[in-house]
């Protein structure tokens, strides 16, 4: 009798797509992270370093525009009262200003951080207390440093002979000085590489500046930064200009372009009084006398008259040179306006143009 055999084979099972093995894997790290079992990623917003120290430069400009009012208000009393207790304004000003921002219980920044929207970060125990150990380092220090150099350079220590207590005691105040300029180089080199602490005391009493609201948006905007870098490119053009013009050129020039467009001749110009002066009496030596109130003035060299009197003059040319319209000037006077003026100068008495002098024989 035949049998018949079955072979049973194994249930296929349906073929699991990649995305589900990895969704799987992920859950459970996101269920370790939820429960605290696995280890989880703190994300620390970080502030700008620029913003770091962008709100060191506004807290000096606040306190310069509080000085200026301080300057002011005290030269109704002592106009040198500012000038001669100026670290102990300083100091008083910086201290009043740590106090209002930083210092007081509902704030964590000073002003020029919080312009930034940047505060310390409340981590660690006594957070309050080296806030203003903080506040007396940067003002109180910094006050009594400059106090302590001012006083041995004023006694002269560094003059003293080499083998004084004196004399150490200035070249320990330059080193000390020289150790922490290089220290806060090397602070600050670390600093654009870490982002964390700006200065040293920062470092020192670990407080480090966030973002108060991180969710702030922290972008310039076009019109602000367009308007920024075209004054600025406007002010470097202006300094570099500036000392290119020649005053007394752009004058003269001025002064011709508007007996132009007014309709003036240049012998219209001409004031009488210089007019009428007398041969040999130079023009622009009487002008400067007039105009610094020295001398008799040009009404009384007119006076003076042609011929023997004429000899008594102030004013008489001195290395006297003759200009193409036959008048004549001191040589230093005439060729010093034909430097500055150029192609714009003229002659005093008549208004011709000068291009060139002949010595007067």
């Amino acid at each position: 009798m035949a049998h018949s055999s079955r072979i049973t084979l194994p249930p296929q099972q349906a073929p699991q797509q990649p995305w589900k093995h990895v969704w799987r894997q992920t859950a459970a790290h996101l269920s370790d992270a939820d429960n605290g079992r696995g280890g989880v990623v703190v994300v620390v917003p970080r502030s700008g370093r620029v913003n770091k120290l962008d709100a060191e430069l506004l807290d000096d400009e606040v306190a310069g525009m509080i000085r200026d009012p301080v300057r002011r208000a005290f030269s109704l009393v002592d106009s040198r009262f500012v000038d001669r207790y100026r670290n102990e304004v300083d100091a008083a000003i910086g201290a009043a200003l740590f106090a209002l921002s930083a210092g007081s219980a509902r704030r964590r920044a000073t002003y020029g951080q919080m312009v930034q929207n940047l505060e310390y970060a409340r981590t660690g125990r006594g957070f309050a207390q080296r806030l203003w150990m903080l506040g007396l380092v940067t003002v109180v220090g910094r006050y009594a440093w400059r106090r302590v150099v001012a006083a041995v350079s004023a006694r002269g220590w560094a003059n003293e002979p080499s083998g004084s207590v004196r004399a150490r005691a200035w070249r320990a105040v330059q080193r000390i000085e020289r150790v922490a300029r290089l220290a806060a180089l090397v602070n600050l080199v670390v600093y654009m590489g870490a982002g964390q602490y700006r200065t040293i005391a920062e470092r020192v009493l670990r407080l480090r500046l966030v973002s108060a609201r991180p969710q702030l948006d922290h972008s310039v905007s076009f019109e602000f930064l367009n308007r920024q870098l075209v004054w600025h490119a406007f002010t470097e053009f202006v300094m570099f200009a500036v000392p290119l013009v020649n005053p007394a050129r752009v004058r003269a020039w001025a002064a011709r372009q508007l007996r132009a467009v007014v309709g003036v001749s240049a012998a219209a110009a001409v004031d009488p009084a210089i007019a009428a002066l007398p041969d040999g009496v130079c023009a622009i030596c009487a002008t400067t006398a007039e105009g610094s109130g020295a001398g008799a003035g040009v009404g009384i060299d007119a006076d003076v008259g042609v011929g023997s009197g004429a000899s008594q003059s102030p004013h008489r040319a001195v290395n006297p040179y003759v200009t193409p319209c036959a008048h004549t000037y001191c040589y230093v006077c005439i060729r010093t306006r034909m430097l500055a003026e150029a192609d714009e100068c003229s002659c005093l008495r008549c208004g011709s143009h000068v291009d060139r002098i002949y010595q007067a024989c």
